[in-house]
């Protein structure tokens, strides 16, 4: 309980900074609609010359999209804001101000930040996701909404942990910015079918940076095409990567030369 009312605290505060500056919330609303507009403007063009894309048909890419934005905006709102002010405070030696609080480190270094406006984007991925569900002539039961969920928050809970791997490099090593940027350009990549790419980039994207756990995996489970063993397979990669990034931060906090070292 403790901690959920410290994100709730997080959120209000967080609402409150984005809401000083109205005319940029709302512009950067309108931007990410017009984002939206172009994604499937170039999908629907591509498919207008064929049926389908290695087997995925434009319902079915829908679903990626869908989930794609979905990733996008929980990304922007909670992951990315906190995983880069740890990075600049570990380079500023000002990470001290987080570990002397009477609360997980951990938690309070990447939960403590939101990005509001970005709530946009889950907005047109659920929005996407009803679309898809209702108009494209796909179907879903309990039993694949379940599967969805469970991939989706895997999803989400596999970036978190790659992504502390990352930020935990900087108690090493001072600037990752262009790791980052490599990591991002990954992550747009799966806004279309992993299929469509060579042998040697699917397997990068996979098992290396695993976009294809992140977005592909809940697009195909909304889609159906996915059981109850490929969303417990999820699981397990995400329980594993949390462990693993979780003693990887423990570890690199023992290495970091804060200001008042």
């Amino acid at each position: 309980m403790r901690y959920l009312q410290l994100l709730g605290v997080f959120l209000r505060t967080s609402i409150q900074t984005d809401m000083e500056y109205r005319a940029d919330f709302f512009t950067r609303i309108v931007a990410s609609l017009l984002g939206l507009i172009t994604t499937v403007g170039s999908l629907s063009v591509a498919y207008q010359y064929t049926d389908t894309l290695r087997g995925w048909r434009f319902a079915d890419a829908m679903t990626l999209l869908a989930v794609y934005y979905l990733m996008d905006g929980l990304i922007e709102m909670f992951i990315a804001p906190n995983m880069r002010q740890v990075m600049q405070q570990v380079r500023d030696g000002t990470l001290d101000f987080v570990l002397l609080k009477p609360v997980n480190a951990q938690f309070l270094a990447t939960f403590r930040q939101a990005n509001i406006w970005r709530v946009v984007n889950v907005l047109v991925g659920l929005g996407l996701s009803v679309y898809t569900v209702s108009r494209l002539s796909l179907s879903i039961g309990w039993m694949q909404a379940v599967t969805f969920a469970v991939t989706l928050a895997a999803g989400v809970a596999i970036l978190y942990a790659f992504w502390l791997f990352l930020v935990t490099l900087t108690f090493w090593f001072v600037r990752l910015e262009n790791i980052e940027q490599i990591v991002w350009q990954a992550f747009e990549a799966g806004r279309y079918p992993i299929e469509i790419y060579p042998a040697w980039l699917r397997g990068g994207l996979t098992y290396v940076i695993p976009v294809a756990f992140i977005i592909s995996v809940p697009a195909q489970a909304l889609a159906g095409k996915i059981g109850g063993t490929t969303a417990l397979l999820s699981l397990v990669v995400a329980a594993v990567l949390l462990w693993l990034s979780s003693a990887f931060w423990r570890f690199g906090l023992q290495h970091y030369t804060g200001a008042s070292a």
